[in-house]
């Protein structure tokens, strides 16, 4: 899932993504549902188990209460972070709970050094421009398979822990432990080559358990001092991060003030929506209203965020404070059975197990300063799982993955076949959406009608995505059919009146027309989820004047006063509309 991406996509990261994270998902139903009574009698899985479906039980609920239930339950677009993706988030976490053990945690560290390899030879090859895919790319080169440098560098510096505890566990071969140590090398490279500080930073605190678990088995009183160290240069490296301190030089980052902005106005989400939410993934419906002045100013009115770069935060905004408490309820969990883990081993299997956590560890830390991207996600749950897998006692023992008579795989079978059936649906959509974009414009009348068809063809499979009602009535009004993308904008505003995008095109196609009392009123209604725009501000008084409200037009003037009074915005209210 982490390396799966698939070009010719309009979305080609997180669409593939979240289809084989919820087939796999669904896949793994069946077999839970029919294993569980065979766990349930181990206390750490009955507790993993109760805390992870309190969590399901609160997303549920939140998700009920979410007012745009197709973004709730499939996710913002090129996020895909909705209902169904944490379902199998979820149920990657429980499986890994009944199914590894420190006996069998070879097949998971596996996994890490295969895909660790593949992960930062092709992000070295990225940096030396050998990229097999020409990506139209804004970011740094490294972007990994997970189409960001910042997501790149977070997933290679957990897996880069993960080998480390390959190379110091002894009971491996040589052989592997060469592997892993030289993969190690290569992922540091890569994450180095990326840019992007988050992944040295949890490089850097994964680094730091193992060295405080490998100084504890030699002397404690060295391993309390190690503690020590850790613990303030990680405080100086905290306020480094935000612009101050002795270390600022060289953490901080100008997106670190950025992420601030989507904080605040997370946090405002919450504490106006405390119970529920402003519903699953629809951060970036309620952004514009909850952000404040200085994020405007700073960045533009138009550029803003769909995520609030901090997960937990994000659950909160978006789920409300239930969903919060189940959340932290299951961290706390996995973070005390980490420790059970860790106390009741010893030598190379006590620093194999110190790696598991310490991997979990650096996946959460990174996302306190970024969102769930499901190709990071699905190595956290299932460490997360892993770490309370092989917390349990050896004594405890617990039977192999099996499946039981015909009954599992039918099961199985039938909830992955359906989510198999909406993935074809969505690749059909993204795949025509990415060729419509690629149709040369008509030339002629008589192209035109051929033309139009290909425009509607990605809304014709079943899911219509809001994102690409959007894109296709833009390209409907470059053919000069008005009428058609006046109604297709009227219908996606009616099913998600905090839409800005088609609600700001439909009023320019007013003005265009010079419709002016049709602009006003929608440039009213834009005013009222984003009253920090500045821009829109200033279009609204073009328009009560030349609708002849000179009275109305004056009062926009003091309105952008209020919160941008030396914005260019603010010079031309004072030339234009006196």
């Amino acid at each position: 899932m982490t390396l799966i991406f698939w070009a010719p996509l309009n979305d080609p990261f997180n669409a593939p993504k979240s289809w084989i994270l919820s087939i796999t998902g669904f896949w793994l139903i069946g077999w839970l549902l029919l294993n569980f009574k065979n766990y349930k009698s181990i206390q750490p899985l009955r507790w993993a188990t109760i805390l992870a479906l309190i969590f399901l039980l609160t997303l549920s609920v939140a998700y009920v209460g979410t007012d745009n239930k197709y973004i709730g339950l499939f996710g913002a677009y090129q996020r895909r972070t909705g209902y169904l993706s944490y379902l199998s988030l979820i149920i990657f976490f429980l499986a890994s709970c009944y199914l590894f053990r420190l006996s069998n945690i070879s097949k998971l560290s596996n996994s890490a050094m295969v895909t660790g390899f593949l992960l930062s030879t092709y992000g070295i090859a990225q940096h030396f421009k050998y990229d097999f895919v020409h990506w139209t790319n804004p970011y740094n080169a490294v972007i990994g398979t997970l189409g960001n440098p910042d997501f790149a560098a977070a997933i290679m510096a957990i897996l880069l822990i993960l080998n480390l505890g390959i190379f110091l566990d002894k009971a491996r071969s040589n052989l592997i432990r060469t592997f892993s140590v030289c993969n190690s090398v290569f992922l540091l490279i890569a994450i180095v080559f990326s840019q992007a500080r988050q992944g040295l930073l949890s490089v850097g605190i994964g680094i730091v358990l193992l060295l405080v678990i490998w100084a504890f088995q030699r002397n404690k009183l060295l391993g309390l001092g190690l503690i020590i160290i850790s613990f303030f240069t990680g405080i100086l490296g905290l306020i480094g991060m935000l612009n101050m301190g002795p270390l600022a030089k060289y953490f901080y980052k100008v997106s670190v003030t950025y992420r601030g902005d989507y904080w605040r106005a997370g946090w405002r989400m919450f504490i106006h929506h405390p119970f529920f939410g402003v519903g699953l993934d629809r951060y970036g419906a309620y952004f514009r209203q909850y952000r404040d002045a200085t994020q405007s100013l700073r960045r533009g009115p138009n550029l803003t965020s769909n995520a609030a770069h901090n997960v937990p935060l994000q659950l909160a905004a978006t789920g409300g404070i239930f969903v919060f408490i189940a959340f932290l309820l299951l961290t706390i969990f996995i973070f005390w059975r980490g420790i059970v883990a860790i106390k009741k081993t010893n030598g190379s299997k006590q620093i194999l197990t110190a790696a598991i956590f310490a991997s979990w560890v650096a996946y959460e830390a990174q996302s306190i300063i970024s969102i769930d991207n499901l190709g990071i996600a699905v190595w956290g749950y299932i460490l997360g799982g892993a770490v309370v897998g092989i917390s349990i006692f050896p004594e405890l023992r617990t039977p192999e993955m099996k499946l039981i008579s015909h009954i599992q795989p039918f099961l199985s079978g039938v909830l992955a076949l359906t989510m198999l059936t909406i993935s074809a649906i969505f690749l059909a959509s993204e795949s025509s959406m990415y060729r419509m974009m690629r149709i040369p414009k008509p030339q002629n009348q008589t192209e035109l009608p051929a033309y139009k068809l290909a425009i509607q063809k990605p809304l014709t499979y079943g899911f219509e995505e809001p994102t690409f009602i959007l894109m296709s009535a833009q390209y409907l009004s470059q053919t000069g059919d008005l009428t058609t993308t006046e109604i297709e904008l009227n219908q996606l505003i009616k099913s998600d009146p905090r839409y800005f995008d088609p609600q700001e095109f439909l009023a320019e196609i007013y003005e265009y027309q010079k419709n002016w009392p049709a602009a006003i009123n929608i440039r009213r209604r834009l005013l009222l989820i984003d009253p920090y725009n500045q821009i829109n501000l200033l279009q609204m008084g073009v328009d009560e004047l030349r609708a002849g409200n000179l009275a109305d037009a004056q009062k926009v003037i003091p309105l952008i006063n209020s919160f941008a009074p030396n914005s260019l915005e603010a010079k031309q209210a004072l030339k234009v509309l006196r």
